[in-house]
């Protein structure tokens, strides 16, 4: 089978040309070099977080947030869109999203910064599956289905288009519906969809209805490109250089923190509620306590422009620096 990068160069042949867009990464540079995550100029950070364990990093990490005089605080998010939305609008300052997010927000004139990275693609933990009944058995009988996500533009969609296409198919046929990981399970199980991609608590529902696994969005070659990353905007940022310096260190302790099996238990346990056996059978997503690779927040985008001829971007130009010491 040719690889998806293969599948990519076949896709980008039409594709927009040309050089690579980008914004002005210098001023946000500048504005980064000299923060002071000691000296915030707000209290409070109002956010919207997955209701799961990729956002054991934000509250896990609140407390070091706070030891520099910054709370955070946040509702919870059922679908990526309308946390975008609300970012845009000025509701809210940070809201998880794909690096394709970012780039799609930037094209469309929203100033949106990638902040700091959430957590990583990784094999078995992002999966597309399928009912045993479906007719679809691999990727290429994605082709014509539709399917259930939690976000029916970036990252996971695009790779399932490149997969279908490596096997001679129509990625544009595939249709993508909205849904949450609560709802997964049972519309599998009804028909509503043909498939779904599973990930976080849905992996144990979906797996209970005797769903079977298709299609590994984060395993080979996406393994460790950084799935979710932290958004704000330029104005956000602009006006609060020392408060996003101070998130940023939040996030690399909180990663640190839910990197430790017993700390993110406690996490689902106290500010999830889940139980024992749900506890046990999550898994631990890899929470991003570094900064970015940013060759890899790239790849995605290069996805997207092989998938549906987006102008080339340079998502690096996106990425606000850490500060050099928390």
């Amino acid at each position: 089978m040719a690889s998806a990068a293969a599948a990519a160069v076949m896709l980008a042949g039409c594709a927009a040309g040309g050089g690579t867009d980008g914004v002005d990464a210098g001023s946000i540079a500048e504005i980064a070099e000299t923060a002071d995550p000691t000296a915030p100029e707000v209290d409070r950070i109002q956010g919207a977080v997955w209701q799961g364990a990729i956002s054991a990093q934000w509250f896990l990490g609140s407390p070091t947030a706070e030891g520099y005089g910054v709370e955070l605080a946040s509702d919870w998010m059922t679908d990526a869109t309308v946390g975008r939305a609300q970012l845009v609008a000025g509701e809210i300052g940070i809201v998880p999203g794909s690096s394709v997010g970012a780039v799609q927000l930037a094209q469309s004139g929203v100033d949106a910064l990638i902040v700091a990275g959430n957590y990583e693609s990784e094999e078995g933990r992002q999966v597309v599956y399928a009912m045993p009944d479906s007719g679809i058995e691999t990727v290429a009988d994605l082709e014509g289905a539709t399917l259930g996500a939690t976000s029916i533009t970036g990252s996971w969609p695009n790779r399932i288009r490149l997969a279908i296409t490596e096997e001679g198919g129509d990625p544009s046929s595939l249709s993508l519906v909205a849904t949450t990981y609560g709802d997964m399970a049972e519309q599998l199980q009804s028909g509503t969809v043909d498939a779904v991609i599973a990930a976080s608590f849905a992996l144990p529902a979906v797996q209970a209805t005797g769903a079977e696994p298709i299609f590994d969005v984060g395993g080979g070659e996406y393994a460790g490109r950084p799935e979710n990353v932290w958004l704000t905007t330029r104005e956000f940022h602009e006006a609060n250089p020392n408060a996003i310096a101070a998130f940023q260190c939040a996030m690399v302790a909180g990663a640190r923190l839910a990197n430790e099996r017993p700390e993110m238990e406690r996490y689902m346990a106290d500010t999830l509620g889940w139980d024992d056996g749900l506890i046990a059978s999550s898994p631990s997503p890899i929470s991003i306590d570094a900064p970015l690779d940013v060759a890899a927040v790239q790849a995605d985008w290069d996805d997207e422009v092989a998938v549906s001829g987006a102008p080339e971007f340079d998502v690096g130009s996106l990425v606000i620096p850490m500060p050099a010491e928390c």
